[in-house]
């Protein structure tokens, strides 16, 4: 039986492998679980599953008398990198959103659990140092994303040095059939409204914006240690093929599964084996349809790509930046055309290239939020 830990349990990538995980009994046990907000439904969780440890990172009290059987309750900013050091898990599904994942997972790679890998930050803000890290320690870190476990999947049919290219597909969001004079004027309920997914707020203006889609390559980049230049991605309406990967001898290989996140959870916990999965199958025939990336649509995306193409800590500015500009566009602050403008700037404002640790990527992060704080406040007085 698999022991696995959960940050993030309460999410919506924790709830879908805790669906997984209970289809399957014999085979996986929940040994760890975290939630930051979500204080009710971690309790309601870790007491119907009998959860050993328990991590709670929220500002609201808990105490062990909420629970109806004994267990280990951790509490406060370190109770993620406490529970990661003290549970006993084989695997470590990391299904928090943000950096306060970074230090857990790098605790338990180095434990050399496996880590089923649902948290683009962690790979975009540090993902040249963890992924040394974990080669290193020849730690397995197995994605959950849909695109990165499609590539993941595709990767078997050949040799890695045998890569000419990866594919990744992109619904294209919100924007993608709005004429281009009118994207201004759109409001950020237009925004939200999502032609295949139903997700966050942060995440679907990020599927917009295409922002998301930069994490994803530069992810991938790091993941899969391939160049920036040798990953394309392409607008693909149907959710579909979730990822291809082009072999040198001109062979293309795609994963094919119907939208559902069960899928790939349940193949990074089962991974080299298959086990039969509650996800519909695929129905044959179905249309499919490619198309490029329109850069003058998404110019987000294109300044994702230059700053993972610079490297360095210039992936973590932009993800500092843009967990800023993303509410102050939410909230009517700042017009789609201006989240660029203020991407750029913040490219241009800083030197970030060369090594760096844990701390600096923290840092770092820190900086750049204030400093685009105040770059929209002065777009908002203009």
């Amino acid at each position: 039986m698999k022991k696995i830990a959960i940050i993030g349990a309460t999410g919506s990538i924790g709830r879908q492998a805790i669906d997984v995980i209970e289809r399957y009994p014999d085979a996986f046990c929940v040994t760890m679980i975290s939630a930051h907000s979500d204080k009710d439904g971690l309790i309601s969780l870790a007491n119907r599953l009998k959860v050993p440890t328990v991590c709670y990172t929220g500002e609201s009290s808990l105490d062990i008398t909420d629970f109806n059987y004994p267990c280990t309750l951790l509490c406060g900013e370190n109770a993620l990198v406490d529970g990661a050091e003290s549970a006993d898990y084989d695997i470590f599904l990391n299904a928090v959103v943000g950096l306060p994942a970074l230090r857990p997972t790098m605790v338990a790679i180095k434990k050399g659990a496996r880590i089923a890998l649902s948290n683009k930050e962690m790979l975009v803000s540090a993902g040249e140092y963890v992924m040394a890290v974990a080669r290193k320690l020849k730690s397995e870190i197995i994605p959950v994303d849909s695109e990165h476990s499609a590539i993941f999947q595709c990767l078997s049919a050949g040799k890695r040095e045998d890569v000419d290219k990866l594919i990744i597909t992109s619904s294209g969001g919100a924007f993608r059939d709005i004429p281009l004079a009118m994207l201004d004027d759109l409001s950020p309920e237009r925004a939200l409204n999502h032609p295949n997914w139903n997700m966050g707020k942060k995440i679907t203006i990020d599927c917009a914006t295409m922002v998301n889609k930069g994490f994803e390559v530069i992810e991938a980049s790091r993941l899969f240690d391939i160049d920036i230049q040798s990953i394309e991605t392409v607008i693909h309406r149907e959710s579909i093929v979730h990822s291809m990967v082009r072999f040198k001898d001109g062979a293309v290989v795609a994963q094919l599964s119907e939208p559902d996140m069960r899928l790939p959870i349940q193949y990074a916990f089962t991974y080299p084996e298959r086990l039969p999965s509650p996800v519909k199958p695929l129905t044959v025939p179905c249309d499919l349809s490619f198309r490029a990336v329109d850069f003058e649509r998404y110019p987000c995306f294109k300044i994702m790509l230059e700053a993972g193409a610079l490297g360095g800590l210039y992936p973590a500015a932009m993800l500092a930046a843009d967990s800023v500009l993303v509410p102050a566009y939410l909230s009517g602050q700042i017009k789609y055309s201006q989240m660029p403008i203020v991407m750029s700037e913040v490219l241009a404002s800083f030197s970030l290239k060369g090594m760096y640790d844990i701390d600096d990527v923290l840092r770092i992060n820190a900086e750049v939020e204030k400093y685009t704080h105040r770059v929209v406040k002065n777009l908002c007085r203009i």
